[in-house]
């Protein structure tokens, strides 16, 4: 703070020690964001000196974490088309390499007929590359075409984009559009252009489940739509509107309803035809969407929320997902429910107390009183990187 700091504009006036309101706020600000880095740190300093302190049950700890690697790999598979595939077992077909040795690639996804893996495998030859896919499609014959991503997701709509997946086996397509099953629903999915996760099968089931009779329900951030339809096909609800900006996604949604029509797995009341009658799909970004609602006019929230690249999660400088929650909560009935996925590292579970502060911060905000159901681990987006969802209920009116 003693740093004798200055804008070239004015080299003589000092941004931090002149004395007068502007730079003593300027001081503020600057030990405030000092301090906060200070005491990450000494938290991840901790973290670390008890991990090492265990480094003498080392081998239970490796057991440990084989388990929750199998857990994850085999989370929620049932009733739908597949998730994360194990590779294990497969044989390297580097031809750098003489000696045959288990694959870099663990895993891989399965949308509709499609395997999707997360990324090219380093230092392989193109022809390998192709034997890699061959033997995945050789493995699961419910598998015509194997891609690869080549990009991040870091677009807004979270999709690979047109050059972002390239094609390694089975016979050739012009697009990558497929239609997924899950638990009996079927959607429809365009891996270019939109952002589509089969792990998220089990949280999408359990969302359906929390949907009482006579319900109006909102989805935000719909995407190809899946929550909507195991939301509108799976349960009693009076009805369900999708809010979705991706034209593309918007398309696959609409191509997914009129398919609702013909399902005869739908157990709603009016079977598929009255699942499609009570969905309703609404174009265009949510910001602008949801003030055309009324007040108080929604049972139920669910807000799938995309992650906003780098400026999301604990290290983030973006307002995760203010505006939105802001402009939900007003459309909720008391007593109403909303089910808000956010983003978190590891060390913050299993309370998320950013999350939790963000959220009541906004309820305040809104004059709303609110009471936390559930905070729990619905799935990975990186290293260390989680995506949580937070179940909580507005429970009255703060009149103060």
């Amino acid at each position: 703070l003693d740093m004798p700091l200055s804008l070239p504009t004015s080299p003589g006036v000092g941004i931090f020690y002149n004395g007068d309101e502007i730079t003593e706020k300027n001081a503020e600000w600057l030990a405030q964001l000092v301090n906060e880095r200070h005491v990450r740190n000494w938290r991840k300093i901790e973290r670390f000196v008890e991990a090492m302190r265990e480094f003498h049950n080392m081998e239970e700890t490796d057991d440990l974490a084989h388990a929750d690697i199998e857990a994850d790999e085999n989370d929620g598979v049932g009733d739908y088309d597949g998730v994360n595939q194990s590779l294990d077992g497969m044989t390297n077909y580097n031809n750098n390499s003489k000696s045959k040795s288990k694959l870099p690639i663990r895993s891989y996804d399965v949308v509709g007929d499609v395997a999707v893996l997360n990324s090219l495998p380093e230092n392989f030859s193109e022809q390998s590359i192709q034997q890699l896919g061959e033997t995945i499609l050789s493995r699961n014959k419910g598998i015509k075409i194997c891609l690869a991503r080549t990009t991040s997701l870091s677009t807004t709509d979270r999709s690979p984009g047109s050059s972002g997946l390239v094609q390694i086996a089975g016979p050739k397509r012009a697009q990558f559009i497929t239609s997924h099953y899950e638990y009996g629903v079927k959607c429809v999915v365009d891996l270019s252009h939109t952002f589509f996760s089969p792990r998220m099968a089990p949280e999408r089931l359990r969302l359906s489940q929390q949907v009482a009779r006579g319900e109006r329900v909102l989805v935000v951030f719909a995407g190809v739509g899946m929550e909507a339809l195991q939301i509108v096909a799976r349960t009693e609800a009076r009805e369900v509107f999708a809010i979705e900006k991706n034209e593309v996604a918007v398309e696959c949604l609409r191509r997914a309803k009129r398919m609702l029509e013909r399902n005869k797995t739908v157990t709603c009341p009016g079977g598929g035809k009255g699942a499609m009658e009570r969905l309703h799909i609404v174009e265009g970004d949510a910001l602008d969407i949801l003030p055309t609602f009324e007040c108080g006019s929604f049972d139920r929230i669910v807000a799938p929320r995309p992650k906003e690249g780098s400026s999301d999660g604990d290290l983030g400088t973006g307002d995760a997902g203010t505006a939105f929650l802001s402009a939900m909560l007003p459309l909720l009935k008391l007593k109403g429910e909303v089910h808000w996925y956010d983003f978190a590292a590891d060390h913050e579970l299993p309370t998320c107390e950013r999350t939790r502060e963000t959220v009541q911060r906004v309820c305040d905000k809104c004059g709303l009183d609110m009471e936390v159901i559930r905070v729990a681990k619905v799935g990975s987006v990186a290293k260390r990187q989680l995506r949580i969802c937070m179940d909580f209920r507005i429970t009255g009116i703060n009149k103060t």
